[in-house]
Formats: structure tokens, sequence, C-alpha cells
């Protein structure tokens, strides 16, 4: 039988797990982009989308719910033109709100977007002091409130991950308020005089302050999207080579391996199942088809037994030839290992069938328990797991004696000692010699 191996690639896994973003909605996939790229690309979109919805959504509550409170306790204490303003700035600002929402939910998102938002929400803090202003006098509409609110709205950019909106935000908010003081409230020389904190040095301060934070926020926007890009990015990565290293070793391997420290497995003394099963009358029929047909039948019959032996909760070790070693209770918490690997090779005997029989075909196997050393096995820069030892030879040999005694899945004493009584047809063969020891060794047939 020839030997195919495979070896596996030295590991230096990553540990811990995440989430991934993932938002609903159109997106802005970008064609030659690499997967990674297009997932972060994709995702940080949908993210944008969604975040500039949910703010207007936020705004459209704080605005109703600021005019229902207005409209019961002060519209009998201001002015009637200044309650008609507050009216119409409402009757605006709600349905471009609105408006904005709307589009978003229905898939129509550009940046623009989220520009025309954000100066919706300063100016919405500059109708605030203009309204003080007309309500209560300069000197209270400069040193109330609402300027503070200013610095909400770049700050908030910060954590929509948007940095130039940032410096849009601190920009915008900078120049209202200065315009509001130099063309609307235009404090007195005499009101300065009295409030030293209204002059126009202490304004150019307070400007200044605004589009500072604005800088900042944008920075620590910058700061933020780079580490979820990066984040996502390698978490793309990640799973990509999960994914095509899961082809090479077990799930379970590649578990393990990403739980060391050094993302090596070191070798062990274990207990576990141990299969050797390959296809009857393979050799004769590779001969008579091309190497496509050859590899396709391979593949067809090592999809099915790799199915099946992850089912009963094993692993596929390795592929040789047209034959499979697997292991059964190694890295798992199956406390019955050898009952899952008698049921493993009695499935891929009857679900192989109609795949091997038109073909003259059939599988067999042979079955041990016992003690193996497990773990990497080769050089440095190229090795392979794998379990050996005295058990997995003698399995080995048992395989190719199905040949000699006629039988399809031939087992060891110690294996239907660990199977539960009445549970498979067993049928003793007496003691056999076997390549390679000195005794004769009692063995089993597991029969359907």
């Amino acid at each position: 039988m020839s030997v195919i191996n495979l070896p596996g690639l030295h590991w230096s896994g990553f540990s811990g797990s995440a989430k991934l973003f993932s938002f609903k909605g159109k997106t802005n996939k970008k064609p030659g982009m690499s997967t990674g790229a297009q997932f972060s690309s994709v995702s940080f979109y949908d993210r944008e989308a969604q975040a500039e919805k949910i703010t207007c959504l936020v705004w459209l509550v704080v605005i109703a719910f600021t005019y229902t409170f207005f409209n019961f306790s002060f519209r009998d204490t201001v002015d009637e033109s200044l309650a008609s303003n507050i009216t119409i700035l409402v009757l605006v600002m709600m349905p471009a709100f609105a408006i904005i929402a709307l589009l978003i939910s229905a898939g129509y998102y550009s940046s623009i977007i989220k520009y025309i938002n954000t100066f919706l929400q300063v100016s919405l803090v500059s109708a605030a002091i203009l309204f003080d202003g007309m309500a209560q006098g300069t000197a209270y509409a400069l040193s109330s409130m609402p300027p503070m609110a200013y610095a909400l709205v770049p700050m908030i950019t910060a954590f929509r991950l948007q940095p130039w909106l940032g410096l849009f935000a601190g920009a915008v908010s900078s120049i209202q308020f200065l315009l509001i003081y130099l063309l609307v409230l235009k404090p007195t020389p005499e009101l300065i005089t009295e409030i030293p904190s209204l002059s126009f040095e202490v304004t150019m301060m307070k400007v200044v302050v605004l589009f500072a934070l604005g800088v900042a926020s944008s920075l620590a926007a910058r700061s933020l999207k780079n580490y979820f890009e990066n984040f996502t990015e390698s978490m793309e990565v990640r799973n990509r080579l999960q994914r095509n290293f899961g082809r090479f070793v077990s799930p379970e391997i590649v578990s393990q391996i990403e739980n060391s420290e050094d993302g090596m497995l070191t070798s062990t003394e274990q207990e576990a199942a141990i299969v050797f099963g390959d296809i009857r009358g393979f050799t004769n029929f590779s001969s008579k088809v091309s190497s496509r047909e050859v590899t396709e039948m391979l593949n067809a019959y090592f999809e099915i037994v790799c199915n099946i032996v992850e089912e009963e909760k094993g692993m596929v070790n390795k592929f040789l030839g047209d034959g499979y070693l697997a292991f059964f209770g190694l890295y798992s918490n199956d406390d019955s290992p050898c009952e899952s690997a008698a049921r493993a090779v009695l499935r891929i005997k009857k679900e192989t069938a109609a795949l091997l029989e038109p073909h003259g075909l059939s599988t067999g196997a042979a079955a041990n328990f016992g003690k193996i050393i497990t773990g990497e096995m080769g050089s440095s820069g190229r090795c392979e797991f794998t379990g050996i030892g005295a058990e997995v030879n003698l399995t080995s040999r048992l395989e190719g004696l199905n040949k000699r005694l006629k039988s399809n899945i031939l087992v060891t004493q110690d294996f239907v000692g660990k199977l539960p009584a009445n549970h498979f047809n067993v049928k003793y063969r007496g003691e056999q010699s076997v390549r390679g020891l000195d005794k004769d060794v009692p063995l089993f047939e597991i029969l359907p």
C-alpha cells in the first residue's frame, strides 16, 4: 500500500476569541480588495450608516421630549415670537432627522449624510443659544449651559470612529459660536466691563478650545478606528488560517495548539482506541482507471470517513494511500472511545457501500485499545501530529490480517473488553500469529 504522508505546519496559534461586527444593509464593497480588507470595509461602512441612523433617532426623541416639556412648562412665560421661532425650528429639525433616518433604513447612505447630520446637531445648539439670548439676554445666553453643549458634538464623533467628522464638528461649532457672538448677541462694552468673561478675547479662547476638541476627537477616532480595523483583519486572518489548518489536522488538535502557551503540542502518553482502515481491491482498481478517477474516488471515500469519525467524537490522523489512521478518546470527553470506534467502523462499512461496491471494492478495518504516545513529530521547521507506540503498530498489522482471515473488522481483546455487553455482534477468531510479534494474539471480529 502506497503511503501519502500529510505533514502539518508548525503552528504559532492565536488565543482568545471575539465576535465580529455584523450589520444588515447595503454595503460599499470595493473590487480588487483582499478578503480581510473587504470584510473591514464592509463592516465599518455598515457600522457608520447604523451609527448615523441611531444618532438621528436619538435627536428626534430629544427634540420631541424637549418641545413637549417646553409647551407644558414654559410656553406661557416666553414671548409669543420666541415660542413661534422654537416651533418653526422643531418643524424643520424633526423632519430633517426623520428623512435622514428613513434614507439610511432604505439603504441609501453616502458619506455626505454624516456631515449633514453633524451640521444639524451643531445648529440645534446654536439655536438654543439664540433663543436664550432672545428670552434672557446676551449675558445669560453666553454664560449658561447651551454653549457647553457644543463640546458634546465633536466628542460623540470619536465614538463613531469618524476622524474627519470630528474636525468638521469642531470647526462648525467654533465658527457658529463665533458668528453668534459677533453678529447676533454682540455684547456691549458696558456688559463686558461688568462681566469680563464675555469679552472678545475670552470668547476667542472658547472658540479655540472648541476647535481643539474637534482635533482631539479626530485623533481619538483615528486611533480607535485603526485598532478595530487591525483587530477585524487579524480575526479574519485567524479564521482563515484556522480553516486552512483544519484541513490538515483535526479540529481537536487545532484547539489544543491554540490553547498551548508556545503553540506546540508536547509528547504525552494517553489511552485511546486506534483504528486502521482501507479499501479492499483498490490497487487493482487504480491500475485500470485514470489518476483523476482515483483521486475522485479517494476524496469521496475519505469525505464519508472523516464525517463519520468526527460525528463519533474521533479524529482522523493520517491518510495512508487508500487507508486512514483514526484515534478515539484523544482530547475529548468521550468516556467510551471503543464503543465510538466500533460504531464508526460499522457506519463506514455501511455508508461507503454505495460508493465502493459498484466498482468491486469494499472497506475493512482493525481496531485496538491501549496506551500511545501523542504529540508533534518531525523537525523544528516541519512537523506533524501523530500517535505512535506498540499498540499502534499492532493495529496496523491486524488490518493486514483481514485479507488472510477473510474478515472485515478485526479487533483485539483489549478493545472488546471495553465494549458494553450485548451491544455489538462479536465473533471470536482465535489466537492468530502477527508479523513482528513472538506470541499469538487473540482476535475478534465485529460483524454488522
